[in-house]
């Protein structure tokens, strides 16, 4: 039986996007730079422009028994977040509009963001709510 992941848009229009995020482990090990944000898939905006990337403004989260990684899609992922195992909280970036670009964070950015787990087992899971700014161009 595979580990139980979900991804779901709360909110979109042509300027933020908030989404949720809940894995729970079964068997299936730890996650690997899985994509959980395609700024493909996003809504363009009223020009019809397509997203490019997305600038994280607010993070809530809960981990249990595990750390995540949220990171900016490249050649090499950049991290952007490091949730660590046993741990809740939130962080508010939109005073200083946000981090970096996906779009414009590492070697050969996608825009997207990824996650990757380390140490999942037995009953470990979280749940992850992004608040991100769309960017276009």
């Amino acid at each position: 039986m595979a580990d139980i992941t979900s991804s779901t848009i709360l909110s979109e229009n042509t300027r933020q996007i908030v989404m949720a995020f809940q894995y729970q482990y079964v068997d299936t090990g730890n996650e690997s730079a899985v994509t959980k944000v395609d700024v493909s898939t996003l809504q363009a905006n009223s020009n019809g422009d397509a997203c490019t990337g997305v600038q994280i403004l607010k993070c809530t989260w809960v981990v249990k028994g595990m750390t995540v990684q949220v990171m900016a899609g490249a050649s090499t992922n950049i991290i952007m977040l490091n949730l660590d195992e046993g741990q809740s909280g939130e962080v508010d970036y939109t005073d200083v509009g946000g981090l970096p670009n996906t779009k414009q964070t590492g070697t050969s950015p996608t825009g997207d963001i990824k996650f990757t787990t380390t140490g999942a087992g037995a009953g470990d899971s979280y749940q992850i709510v992004l608040t991100m700014k769309k960017k276009y161009g």
